[in-house]
């Protein structure tokens, strides 16, 4: 099965790839994108918990979603992707989505929902992202070839993230990533190793 053609990744392609051909043709690196992400992350982060405005918030963790796609896509058309700049793109990746998760628990300290506090949703969350990445990763490394299945990737979830953010949902957003995080961890677990059984 090929990588899925439904993601939502795919419905920004046309202007990801405007973008980043604009910026080789002016001589900006992968690389210098890959930390641009990360700033607009602390930037995300700030303005959510300095103006506690979801909307603005949103509006960065969007441009940072952006432009993780732009600076592969720099790499690309350059002929310069390897395999340094794909490790930092992915841990940085993470970094960012750190950052992000953490702002929304500084500011709702006191708060909670669903019986839990909102740095326990963080928390839980944060875990289930990063056991998304890590079970695909983890296939990956033992050669599975089916691995990019699950309704919660990286692009869902960050757009799901936004979109509750310009709607001033974004505790119920949480709520909601946190849960399509674990169910997309817990679905590629199952998947992969069914595919490895199947080669075994």
């Amino acid at each position: 099965m090929s990588p899925s053609r439904y993601r939502v990744r795919s419905l920004f392609r046309g202007a990801v790839t405007h973008v980043a051909t604009a910026l080789h043709r002016r001589g900006v690196r992968p690389n210098t994108i890959t930390y641009l992400t990360v700033l607009l992350a602390i930037v995300a982060m700030l303005t959510l918990v300095l103006t506690n405005s979801e909307p603005l918030y949103g509006l960065f963790v969007f441009l940072m979603g952006f432009f993780d796609g732009v600076d592969g896509a720099i790499a690309r058309n350059a002929g310069i992707a390897s395999r340094t700049g794909a490790l930092t793109d992915s841990v940085l990746d993470k970094v960012s989505e750190s950052i992000v998760l953490a702002a929304i628990a500084l500011a709702h300290l006191t708060d909670v929902v669903l019986g839990l506090s909102v740095s326990i949703w963080v928390l839980v969350c944060l875990a289930s992202w990063l056991l998304t990445s890590y079970t695909r990763a983890r296939a990956e490394s033992l050669d599975v070839t089916d691995l990019d299945v699950g309704v919660g990737a990286r692009s869902e979830r960050l757009l799901t993230l936004v979109a509750f953010s310009l709607l001033t949902l974004l505790l119920l957003g949480l709520v909601i990533v946190t849960l399509m995080g674990i169910l997309t961890a817990a679905y590629r677990y199952q998947h992969y190793k069914d595919q490895i059984d199947i080669t075994t």
